[in-house]
């Protein structure tokens, strides 16, 4: 792995970066900087703690109500502030592009220490940063702090997770009722109202186009997205839903309904259409793990012109490689990647147990 910037915690207090106060319990900026800065320097320095049963360790910090709800009141000022497809300028290059996270708090920190400081680092998240993970609250404040605290820097997408119907199926209702016990409903529903406003693709420098699942056949132009009317739930069917629960696939040609019962597959001919319909060189996006994706976290189809990629290392105890692309400003890719120990052998298994795996 190329050497990296270090993260310093340290280095967030002082820095003159515009946040958003509008809605916010904190009115006055400069307030909200210097909470966000000892917000973050919480859950940035909390021990991690061991635990017997051989899973993952935990990160011990408690994040209180009143944290909860001045975070997410400043997110979603700040994402109303956006459009729904970000428009994210060569300025901000190099950038850190980052796939499913899923609560891993714990690897989050890692890949934050390893890829560097906001303060001269800009990041991209792609989307399902919170379920099937234990950390999901911890992973998404986490998040919305860095985003609000520097929004010209960190940036985020919605993924197919971040709507109150999925995340109420695969544990981060579950997981929001429990850690709030007794108000958890009440502290569930600022985390949908910040899922409602959250922006659904972004276009980095004109040439790569980013979103969290993938194309859709309602695409006619990019300012399409831009018109999704938002606060929004993900609906059953249209661009939105397609642009966080579609997947590449040449099983079938052309559109094919997913076997995920929602959205569509595409295939290579389809993405090389699209890529020279817009002049665009590469597409990024998530969403899935695949078994040639275990080792490196990544994999490329149409040639190059889309990139898979998935950031939760080990998910769902799959002992799989994770991995963070870096896109230079020179439009240079390169790939960290994150490789769990496999303690029970000296050489991780080269193939899954499961065939294929693919995140709800």
């Amino acid at each position: 792995l190329s050497s990296t910037t270090s993260f310093s915690i340290h280095s967030f207090p002082f820095r003159p970066f515009r946040v958003v106060a509008t809605m916010c319990m904190v009115k006055d900026p400069a307030d909200l900087n210097k909470y966000l800065d000892n917000f973050i320097e919480k859950l940035m320095t909390a021990r991690t703690d061991k635990r017997p049963d051989d899973k993952s360790p935990l990160v011990n910090v408690t994040i209180i109500p009143e944290d909860l709800v001045i975070v997410t009141r400043a997110a979603a000022a700040s994402f109303k502030e956006q459009k729904t497809l970000i428009k994210i300028d060569k300025s901000a290059m190099p950038i850190n592009i980052v796939g499913d996270l899923h609560g891993e708090f714990r690897e989050l920190r890692m890949m934050l220490s390893k890829c560097g400081d906001p303060i001269c680092q800009s990041y991209l998240f792609l989307g399902d940063y919170v379920d099937r993970g234990v950390q999901g609250v911890e992973c998404f404040m986490l998040l919305l702090a860095l985003k609000c605290r520097f929004p010209l820097k960190v940036y985020m997408l919605r993924g197919n997770h971040e709507d109150a119907n999925t995340a109420t199926t695969y544990g981060f209702y579950d997981e929001c009722k429990e850690k709030f016990n007794p108000i958890g409903e009440t502290m569930w529903s600022h985390f949908v109202n910040v899922f409602n406003w959250m922006p659904c693709a972004a276009l980095v420098a004109e040439k790569m186009f980013c979103m969290h699942g993938g194309l859709s056949p309602h695409i006619s132009s990019l300012e399409d997205i831009e018109s999704i009317k938002r606060p929004t739930i993900v609906p059953p069917y249209g661009l939105m839903c397609d642009l966080v629960w579609s997947d590449p696939d040449n099983k079938y040609p052309g559109w094919a309904l997913s076997t995920r019962g929602i959205s569509y597959t595409f295939d290579d001919d389809l993405i090389k259409k699209f890529c020279k319909a817009f002049d665009i060189d590469l597409i990024v996006r998530a969403h899935q793990i695949y078994q040639d994706m275990y080792r490196g976290g990544y994999k490329f189809f149409a040639e190059g012109r889309l990139l898979s990629i998935f950031s939760a290392p080990n998910y769902l105890n799959y002992k799989n490689d994770s991995c963070i692309v870096k896109v230079s400003s020179a439009f240079v890719v390169s790939f960290i990647v994150f490789r769990p120990i496999n303690k029970n052998s000296k050489v991780a298994p080269a193939t899954p147990k499961k065939p294929t795996a693919s995140c709800e």
